[in-house]
């Protein structure tokens, strides 16, 4: 595949095909390290930020992950995956096999240790998950989807309260440590996130900050319940060129409202930030589960909402900050 940059189908994207093309096609096998950023500048005459997107959308799709201070490198091979069921009749497609393989056989691996306060079991279940998948779907998939059966467990009275909030707090302590070790270029987009003022549900907020992390932006995390004194303060001193608040509940939702509208006023009336800020209004966006059960309260916001999913607030974030 010849990359043309003349074609209006941007060139990261044909990349990124070209790539993806090549692990299908079993030039690049499973684990394999594929071409760094500079290989594939000097190799196709592109900038670093083009050939950076192109591995990130890799990465994004679950076809590739990264080895902090390593490179990238294949996580699965598709055509491995269909060759396995060739004469099976309902021809089950390899994101099918994925994700019943994540929603059983690793959730399984996961959940037994969680519910036994077995630590070092939650560890090896979570590497050897790592060795299949991506990061992003390890954390984004297998977490989220055992997160619920957890909750399901103990609304059923399957499990008790202390369980449950050992495994939450197992599994929240996990994503923490892969936030921590996710690299961060030394420039880029700087990006602040918080929740909402009275919100704890930081688990989604976390999914997002990994995400972000390793497809190059600045994540300044402030955690849970943001209060607006330090809001402001944050603001004035990270100098981010994009917010983004979460909400869970629908109280958490009506302090982001507020929140906001402050944050707007503010912005107009202080005269600090009128003589002294050199540097653009900060973008304000939002998300969470309660604009997806109540998609009204999204109009009483005057910001970017960033949609249902993480990955489509991935994906809203990397469009603002297209030129």
């Amino acid at each position: 595949m010849h990359l043309d940059k003349q074609h209006p189908r941007p060139v990261y994207l044909q990349l990124k095909e070209l790539l993806q093309n090549q692990i299908e096609q079993g030039v690049y096998l499973s684990h394999q390290q594929l071409p760094s950023e500079r290989d594939l500048c000097q190799h196709h005459n592109l900038s670093r930020m083009t050939a950076r997107r192109a591995l990130q959308e890799l990465i994004a799709e679950g076809f590739a992950y990264t080895r902090a201070g390593k490179g990238t490198f294949v996580s699965q091979n598709p055509n491995l995956c269909r060759k396995i069921f060739t004469d099976k009749p309902d021809q089950i497609a390899a994101s099918d096999l994925d994700s019943a393989m994540l929603n059983t056989h690793y959730q399984q691996k996961l959940m037994t240790p969680l519910l036994s306060f077995d630590c070092v079991g939650v560890e090896r279940a979570i590497g050897e998950a790592l060795a299949v998948y991506s990061l992003e779907t390890v954390a984004g998939r297998l977490f989220s989807e055992t997160i619920k059966n957890l909750e399901q467990k103990w609304h059923k009275g399957e499990i008790s309260l202390l369980v449950y909030n050992y495994a939450i707090t197992t599994l929240w302590s996990q994503l923490i440590a892969m936030v921590n070790a996710a690299t961060m270029p030394e420039t880029g987009p700087r990006v602040l996130l918080a929740c909402a003022p009275g919100d704890q549900h930081e688990i989604g907020l976390l999914l997002l900050a990994l995400n972000l992390r390793r497809r190059g932006f600045l994540v300044i995390y402030l955690g849970p319940n943001l209060g607006a004194d330090e809001f402001y303060q944050a603001i004035e001193t990270a100098q981010p060129k994009l917010i983004c608040l979460s909400a869970a509940t629908e109280q958490s939702a009506k302090n982001l409202i507020g929140l906001e509208r402050q944050y707007q006023e503010q912005w107009i009336s202080d005269t600090t930030y009128k003589r002294t800020h050199l540097w653009q209004k900060p973008l304000f966006t939002f998300g969470g589960v309660v604009f997806n059960q109540n998609p009204a309260l999204v109009s009483n916001i005057s910001g970017v909402y960033l949609g249902n999913t993480i990955k489509d607030a991935v994906t809203k974030i990397q469009e603002l900050f297209i030129v």
